[in-house]
């Protein structure tokens, strides 16, 4: 009986024994395994430590750069007199390009390949593209009206129905503010597609008036009430030409066509007051400027029915 037990207890001492001899080979060879790890990575660190300082030292100098170069070419579009417009978006042009060369000098230097990273880049800008094409067409209207110069901060344009002056010309929308005080944004696709009329990107205007007057009126004096008024008036440009004349015989008018040309900045001002004087003129000169009305006429010795009386 005791050489049954002393045999047991010897096997499982030995089993222990096993046991603690397998875990010990098991975590020396977890030790050694994190000691190639770790020697390998320090390996690779100094042998790549050259390549992640020079890399680091092109980054710094080259963002450096960067900011310098785009900090004078601003400077230099503003002493310039460059639109303001155009010098904004040439900045950010210019600083994001420069921008991604540095970064890909620094990935070319530090060991990646780069050949692979621009067609990743590539592929993932056709897809991006591809879902945001309404986005990008209105960046690249934008890039277009900056560029090409149609129309400018402070113009006053007519699009679709709309009319303000611009106020602002980011790169997917234009901002046109509006005489109450409106705000309208517009895609810049839309203005690159459609007709636009700019009122103020020329020196100089024309007023077109349409001024009725009575059939019973003697067009001449009509005539020489109006050139008077536009010849003493000094936002006129008397060198241009301007006239008085019959543009159409209406049903119940004679309308006279008149031309007054001014400069851009006064048009405005200038045709509510020559609507005003014009009328007070015709007024003085006892001038009929008709009005919608019906005239009957009744001849003698026809008699109008009578209403039946009401019982």
């Amino acid at each position: 009986m005791y050489l049954s037990l002393f045999t047991e207890e010897s096997a499982q001492a030995l089993s222990s024994a096993d046991e603690t001899a397998s875990l010990a080979a098991n975590a020396e060879q977890s030790l050694s395994t994190i000691q190639k790890w770790l020697t390998s990575g320090y390996n690779w660190f100094i042998s790549y430590l050259p390549n992640l300082i020079s890399g680091l030292i092109i980054f710094v100098v080259g963002w450096w750069l960067t900011k310098l170069l785009c900090k004078l070419l601003l400077k230099a579009m503003t002493k310039g007199k460059a639109d303001p417009t155009v010098a904004t978006f040439l900045h950010s042009i210019i600083n994001l390009a420069l921008k991604t060369i540095v970064i890909i000098c620094v990935l070319s230097t530090v060991g990646f390949d780069v050949t692979t990273i621009i067609t990743t880049l590539g592929a993932a800008a056709v897809t991006i593209g591809l879902a945001l094409k309404d986005s990008l067409s209105n960046v690249a209207s934008g890039t277009l009206i900056i560029l090409n110069k149609k129309f400018k901060i402070g113009d006053y344009l007519e699009t679709e129905g709309l009319k303000g002056v611009v106020k602002k010309i980011d790169m997917m929308y234009t901002t046109l503010c509006t005489y109450d005080n409106k705000e309208v944004l517009i895609p810049n696709s839309r203005l690159t597609s459609n007709n636009i009329v700019n009122y103020f990107v020329q020196e100089e205007r024309r007023i077109d008036l349409i001024i009725p007057i009575s059939y019973s009126e003697d067009i001449d004096k009509a005539r020489k009430v109006i050139m008077e008024l536009i010849r003493h008036d000094d936002r006129v440009i008397q060198e241009k030409r301007n006239r008085v004349a019959v543009d159409k015989l209406n049903e119940s008018s004679v309308d006279l066509s008149v031309w007054i040309w001014c400069r851009s900045t006064d048009y405005w001002l200038l045709l509510e007051d020559m609507m005003e004087s014009i009328k007070k003129s015709f007024d003085a000169h006892n001038i009929t400027i008709p009005f919608n009305q019906l005239d009957i006429h009744l001849d003698e010795g026809v008699s109008l029915p009578t209403l039946p009386e009401k019982h």
